[in-house]
């Protein structure tokens, strides 16, 4: 019987044993392997590593770049990527440089890519735009600086951060310059957040456009042809029209930098342009500080007009050339009687109107969609804007009958709602 028992408890005591390493086993099954970090750091052949790396990792790895100067030659592209990071050791300590660009035209070039955070670094002197980010979800831009060194030239990139065709953008604390287009440029794009940046001597400072549902705040525009604008274009075919854009406590100033793009609609921006929204529906200006953009301190301009302006009479197809339910409320305007030395066409026309700078803070063109003939606001409410003047140029009856009385616009409309969006490292 003893023999009996002392069998059992072994059998017992073995069994226990099979247990525990079967449980051990399933545990280790279980762990989840930690993200490759490729890192980097200032050396001759970086062009072809850092490229290598970006092919070869894995979602939710990690490219990461030491403190310093790494100089490319080519276009650094990343595709079909997800949950990737790619960060440096700090915005002014760690740069990467394509002042000596040979090839390529982009200096970063993403493609379909979701949740890709980028942060920490300085992009500077591509050839083209610094970093392009196309068809991508959930996209984060954190503290870095895209910037154009030298001086300010039509021959710089065109955009400086460029994010087109995404969904959940998030632009957050970078600082960028010199862009001969817009330095924040985001386009037909949906649900976005651009914060806490700072953006100086681009023809734009910051663009929407064709973009749907976008919060533009605690932004410092300064020195650009025009700080913040949000446009609607012709011609584009992922967003025809874009809606429901929120501007406010931006501090937006000084904008009267020569506009030194060499094509397109921004050429049309005079200098001393604050704020300007161009064929748009559904946009909120408030609480923001419009400071000494001497020209149009804030603009509510056609389509229409910019195509008369240019001799131009497009068919428009599904495009809405006019504006729509603008609600502009609770800002401070402060202004001087100095223009800028270098206008434009259009500016000098609308100097002309105004000579000796009697220009107004807050200017409308009087272009409006049939559809609003019946609405005696004609879809713009102004507000509780301190002392700020008005004026509507009539542009299409070529500046007769100007009318600077506001009261037409002393309406109140629903706010905008918030953008929502879902995007690495964003917080609200």
């Amino acid at each position: 019987m003893k023999f009996k028992n002392q069998v059992l408890f072994i059998g017992c005591m073995l069994f226990a044993a099979m247990f525990l390493v079967s449980s051990c086993g399933d545990k280790d099954d279980e762990v989840i392997d930690e993200p490759t970090v490729w890192k980097f750091s200032p050396a001759p052949d970086n062009q072809e590593k850092v490229q290598e790396a970006l092919i070869l990792m894995e979602d939710d790895d990690i490219i990461e770049f030491e403190a310093g100067t790494f100089e490319f030659t080519n276009t650094l592209s990343l595709d079909n990527k997800n949950g990737v990071t790619i960060r440096g050791a700090g915005r002014d300590l760690t740069t990467l440089s394509f002042a000596n660009q040979t090839a390529g035209a982009e200096g970063l070039q993403i493609t379909n890519c979701d949740w890709l955070l980028m942060r920490d670094f300085t992009i500077a002197d591509a050839e083209g735009d610094n970093i392009k980010a196309r068809e991508c979800d959930g996209i984060s831009f954190v503290n870095l600086g895209a910037v154009y060194t030298g001086p300010v030239s039509g021959d710089n990139g065109a955009y400086a951060l460029y994010p087109v065709a995404c969904k959940n953008v998030y632009v957050d604390n970078c600082y960028v310059r010199g862009a001969s287009d817009a330095g924040i440029y985001v386009g037909q794009s949906e649900k976005i957040v651009v914060r806490n940046n700072l953006v100086e001597e681009n023809v734009a400072g910051i663009e929407i456009e064709n973009s749907i549902e976008a919060d533009v705040y605690n932004n410092e525009a300064r020195n650009n042809t025009g700080g913040i604008l949000v446009f609607d274009l012709p011609n584009l075919t992922v967003i025809t029209n874009g809606r429901q854009c929120r501007v406010y406590d931006n501090y937006v100033h000084d904008n009267s930098h020569e506009n030194f793009a060499l094509a397109g609609t921004v050429r049309d921006i005079p200098p001393g342009t604050g704020i300007m929204l161009l064929s748009s529906a559904d946009v909120e200006v408030f609480n923001n500080r419009i400071h000494n953009n001497n020209v149009m301190g804030l603009g509510i301009i056609s389509m229409v007009t910019l195509d008369a302006f240019d001799f131009n009479v497009p068919d428009y197809g599904d495009y809405d050339p006019f504006i729509y339910n603008i609600h502009i409320h609770d800002n401070e305007f402060q202004r001087t009687t100095e223009y800028p030395a270098n206008p434009n066409d259009i500016g000098q026309t609308l100097m002309s109107e105004f000579p000796d700078g009697d220009m107004r803070d807050i200017l409308y063109d009087g272009v409006i969609s049939e559809a609003l003939a019946g609405d005696t606001t004609e879809g713009i409410c102004i507000h509780d804007n301190g002392d700020a003047t008005f004026v509507d140029i009539n542009a299409l009856g070529f500046f007769t009958n100007k009318r600077f009385d506001m009261t037409p616009h002393d309406c109140v409309q629903p706010s905008v709602a918030k953008a929502e969006i879902s995007a690495p490292d964003y917080t609200e």
